[in-house]
This record gives C-alpha cells, sequence and structure tokens, in this order.
C-alpha cells in the first residue's frame, strides 16, 4: 500500500454528528494493524471502519503523531472511530458545512430549514431517527412521515422490502417546506428527471445561500452528477469559433472522419486537458454533459472510452448534450470564448 490518509473521528450520539476529527498519513500500514490487534486480519487495504477504545487510540495517537483529545470535549457519549480516507479528490474539503451527517445540529440551529430521510424498509426507522424524535416531542421540530408499498417485495442486498420510507423534519414554522419538497420531486420525474435546476430549488429549500447553491452546483455539473455523463473533447480553431457562434449550444461540425470523446475525470483534468492540446490543430478542449441513457444510443457500451463519434452523427449527438457546452482548456493564444 502506498501511503494512505485515515481519520479518526470522535461521534456524538446524543447531538447524533461528528464532534471532533482528525486526518494522518500512514507510511506503515502494517503499525497500524499491529494496534487493531487482529481485528483487521481479513481486511487487507485496512477499508473497514474500526471502533477504538482507549488503549487503541491512545497507541495512535502515540505512534502516528495525531492531535486528537475527546476529553476537551463536553460530550457523554461518544463512539470513537477509524478509517481510511477513501476520496481521491485532492481537494475533498467544501467551503462550507453541508448536512449530511450533521442534520440535527443544523435543524436545532436554525441553519437548515428542511431534511428528508429516505430508505427502503423495513425497519420502520433509520439510524439516529430517536435522537431526532426526542426535539419533536419537545415541540422544537415538525415531523411527517410518507410510505409507499412496492406492489410486491423487493429483494435487494440480501433483505427483503416491502417499500420506501420518507421521513420529513422541519424547525417549528417551516412546515411549508416538505410540501414544496414533494411538488419538486414530483416535477422532477415529470420533466426528464432531476437536474441542476431542481437541485438549486431543493438547496433553497433546505435552507443554503445562494453563493452555497452556486458552489455546489457548479461542482455537480462539472462532475456530471446532475447533468449525466461528462465528457470532454477536442476543438479546433474553426471549432471554437463555430461553437461561440452556436451559444455554446452544441458540438462542431468536423472535416476528418471522426470526433474523439473522452469521459472527463476531475481529479486528472490537469494532465487530460494537456495531452488533448498537444493534438496538432486542438486549440482549446470543450465539456459537456449527456444522460447514460442517450449515450448509449451511440455505442454498443459506455464502459472504458475514448469513444469515436463518426462526424455525420455530430448533429444527431447534439440533441441529447444537456445544459451548455464549455470551453475548459485553451492553448496559448487561442481566442477567448464564453457563453454569451
Amino acid at each position: 500500500m502506498p501511503q494512505s490518509q485515515f481519520l479518526i473521528e470522535a461521534f456524538d450520539r446524543e447531538q447524533w454528528c461528528p464532534v471532533l476529527q482528525a486526518l494522518f498519513p500512514v507510511d506503515d500500514p502494517e503499525a497500524l494493524r499491529a494496534i487493531l490487534a487482529g481485528m483487521a486480519d481479513d481486511d487487507p487495504e485496512l477499508e473497514k471502519i474500526y471502533f477504538l477504545d482507549d488503549e487503541e487510540l491512545a497507541a495512535i495517537v502515540a505512534t502516528f503523531n495525531v492531535s486528537f483529545d475527546p476529553a476537551q470535549l463536553d460530550s457523554k457519549d461518544l463512539d470513537i472511530s477509524l478509517s481510511r480516507s477513501q476520496s481521491s479528490d485532492p481537494t475533498p474539503y467544501l467551503p462550507y458545512l453541508i448536512h449530511t451527517r450533521y442534520e440535527l445540529p443544523l435543524l436545532l440551529d436554525g441553519r437548515k430549514k428542511l431534511a428528508r430521510m429516505s430508505d427502503l424498509y423495513p425497519p420502520m426507522t433509520f439510524e439516529g431517527e430517536d435522537r431526532f424524535e426526542h426535539w419533536v416531542a419537545k415541540g422544537v421540530l415538525h415531523r411527517e412521515e410518507d410510505n409507499e408499498p412496492f406492489d410486491k417485495p423487493v429483494q435487494s442486498r440480501g433483505q427483503t422490502y416491502l417499500g420506501h420510507r420518507t421521513v420529513y423534519y422541519t424547525p417549528k414554522g417551516e412546515e411549508w417546506r416538505i410540501p414544496a419538497s414533494k411538488l419538486i420531486w414530483d416535477a422532477s420525474g415529470k420533466s426528464g428527471g432531476w437536474n441542476e435546476h431542481f437541485e438549486r430549488l431543493e438547496g433553497m429549500l433546505y435552507g443554503y445561500e445562494d453563493w452555497q447553491n452556486d458552489w455546489w452546483i457548479k461542482r455537480g455539473v462539472t462532475g456530471g452528477g446532475f447533468g449525466g455523463m461528462s465528457c470532454c473533447c477536442a476543438v479546433t480553431a474553426a471549432g471554437l469559433a463555430w461553437i461561440e457562434a452556436a451559444g455554446f449550444r452544441a458540438l462542431p461540425p468536423i472535416d476528418r472522419p471522426t470526433l474523439t470523446i473522452m469521459m472527463y475525470g476531475r481529479w486528472e483534468e490537469t494532465d487530460q486537458y494537456a495531452a488533448m492540446l498537444e493534438e496538432p490543430d486542438c486549440v482549446a478542449v470543450a465539456r459537456f454533459n449527456m444522460l447514460g441513457r442517450d449515450f448509449m444510443k451511440f455505442w454498443e457500451t459506455q464502459r472504458g472510452g475514448p469513444w469515436d463519434l463518426p462526424a455525420g452523427r455530430i448533429a444527431e449527438f447534439n440533441r441529447f448534450l444537456r445544459g451548455s457546452v464549455e470551453i475548459v482548456a485553451r492553448r496559448d493564444g487561442a481566442a477567448e470564448a464564453k457563453p454569451k
């Protein structure tokens, strides 16, 4: 194993959220495995989550020089866990606190106006539900529940499920956000599926600020999260001018047999763009999104890539683009092009 990042976390079961974390590098995984004393014998890559006792925590802190002291916290019911960081994102930290795993404190603080907890049933509960119900009983939070039974039981993840359960919470006085959320999801199902516009509406219902929604949606769009698959291709000088004239809504016609299309890799984008710009007639790189089901209409397999799109099918391909074509890289000296 190369050097890996591991996370120690203190999770407060009363507040139902993490309250202390420390990320640290591990050069010698066997030293960490020895501290876990047999718990990791069947985990060669140390990818499981391990709950630590005081002795194991102290050994990790001392061995890897980690700054982590849960004794400083005013918490009575803590779970201390160790996990390997799975993120390959070189900048994994968000510029604001998102609601995932922080639903309850954000609701109680008034920073979040709506929470929607959704899963298959049985069981007829989600983990930590009792902590939310505590504040419902106190009259601080409002709660609604919807249960949608399946026509017949569904087998998934080795279990039998009878339906889909959704529980909504809002601070008192914000109950209107629940029917509004249902309307958004209903509208998305009748409008071709979820996209960045529905995502923004939901973010507004949740209580996020405009700049937070802007950042989140840009990240989602460039990663293909709302508009389907995110792909890119090399563009010539003539093609760049054509894209600009077309209002950044379509890929340009080409004078060669095929257009090479590659899957966009967020974490490798710098190297990916540099390689594409090395092509003799390439002056820019265009990025665009398409739903996977539409993408599959042009090839027998979606796996892998790159894909060669015949020149005669570009117009047809353009019919399925979602959102704007974005110029994400250009060779020095190429004309600046921006959506109007």
